[in-house]
């Protein structure tokens, strides 16, 4: 039995559900200390009856790291587990000093992280400072796992990491919730729909994704968005819908149950702004995902091949718009990269991510 603490400052409903495949191991025991994750930033906790048990603390995340109460509360049960998850980001750093306090008491715990192949800055400039903590981390780590077997060599390649600590799992969603709704079909003929998924924040470039909307209108005038998601960019939504009655906003939606129906009209998913596991989500509903170039995006960005099962987009609006209308008028194209969509989203699957997990931990060189 592998007894397993996962730190989870900020703790929203994909995590959460492939968290609860990974509890569901016989030889798993997982337990999730939790945060309230960020302050009006559209986050929503599910509330169900998990596998794993949980501990929540009433600590937002940007206070996680350094908090009193979360380090109190880890003290008494850090000797509990073989291997403890933390975050490894500057904000973790007071806890991570601690951690590796508690593990010169208590040898035999294992500390490990599940993240990016670098800390980087809020500019996206890769800084002396984030390189230094990026190695502090990972030296004083037991295991490093990471997003996705890309972020891996690169940290690798980079001298990040010690190559014997270096492993990988798939960063996903869980796609068995979305089979009980779900039945995979080609993207509709009419009416066309595009769908955004996520909160909204102007690192989502919501103000973006109204314009291209609007262009798109002239030439598709049946065209149809739906958005799901919530956050400080809501007054944008707010407006657009009352502007446009071929926009719907459904707020924030976590229940695979509800979110289905809108994904099966939708004929593709669009993201102006940065991505991560959206792309899976798309993916699993075998949607085409388009979103537009940047270098922060999330590790998930791998998954997507642009010209086969999405775009990524130029930043050029005229020129981005022929490329979404090309793809709209074209069946035979929006139908492979349906199909490829839902092929990629197979390899992504929850159930390769538990076993990739439960090997990289039961792994000993």
């Amino acid at each position: 039995m592998i007894k397993i603490l996962w730190l989870a400052p900020s703790f929203n409903h994909y995590k959460a559900r492939f968290l609860n495949h990974l509890a569901k191991e016989s030889d798993i025991d997982l337990t999730v200390l939790s945060g309230t994750g960020r302050v009006n930033m559209g986050d929503k906790e599910l509330e169900e009856d998990w596998d794993f048990k949980q501990i929540k603390l009433n600590v937002i995340r940007k206070n996680f790291g350094n908090s009193k109460i979360v380090k109190e509360t880890i003290k008494p049960i850090f000797k509990d587990f073989d291997w403890v998850l933390i975050p490894a980001e500057k904000k973790n750093i007071p806890l991570f000093l601690l951690f590796l306090k508690l593990r010169r008491d208590y040898k035999e715990v294992r500390l490990f992280s599940y993240n990016h192949a670098q800390i980087k800055s809020k500019n996206a400039l890769y800084s002396f400072i984030d390189l230094r903590l990026t190695k502090f981390f990972n030296n004083n780590l037991d295991r490093i796992i990471f997003y996705t077997e890309d972020a891996c060599k690169k940290a690798i390649d980079n001298k990040l990491v010690n190559p014997q600590k270096a492993f990988w799992a798939n960063n996903t969603l869980d796609n068995i919730e979305i089979d009980k709704y779900y039945t995979y079909k080609l993207p509709p003929n009419d009416p066309q729909s595009i769908l955004f998924i996520g909160r909204l924040l102007p690192s989502k470039r919501t103000t973006d994704l109204i314009k291209y909307y609007k262009r798109l209108k002239l030439n598709h005038r049946n065209l149809k968005l739906e958005i799901i998601g919530d956050g400080p960019d809501k007054a944008i939504v707010e407006n657009a819908v009352k502007d446009d009655i071929s926009i719907s906003w459904h707020g924030t939606l976590t229940d695979e149950a509800d979110i289905a129906p809108i994904m099966e009209r939708a004929s593709l998913v669009f993201i102006p702004g940065l991505s991560g596991l959206s792309i899976n989500h798309a993916f699993a509903y075998g949607k085409p995902y388009l979103t537009i170039k940047d270098i922060k995006h999330g590790p998930e960005i791998i998954y997507l091949d642009d010209g086969k099962n999405g775009y990524i987009l130029n930043d050029n609006l005229e020129e981005d718009i022929i490329r979404i209308s090309h793809l709209l008028d074209n069946r035979e194209l929006l139908i492979s990269f349906s199909k490829n969509a839902k092929a990629k989203s197979e390899y992504l699957s929850v159930e390769n991510w538990v076993q990739q997990l439960k090997s990289n931990l039961l792994y000993e060189s």
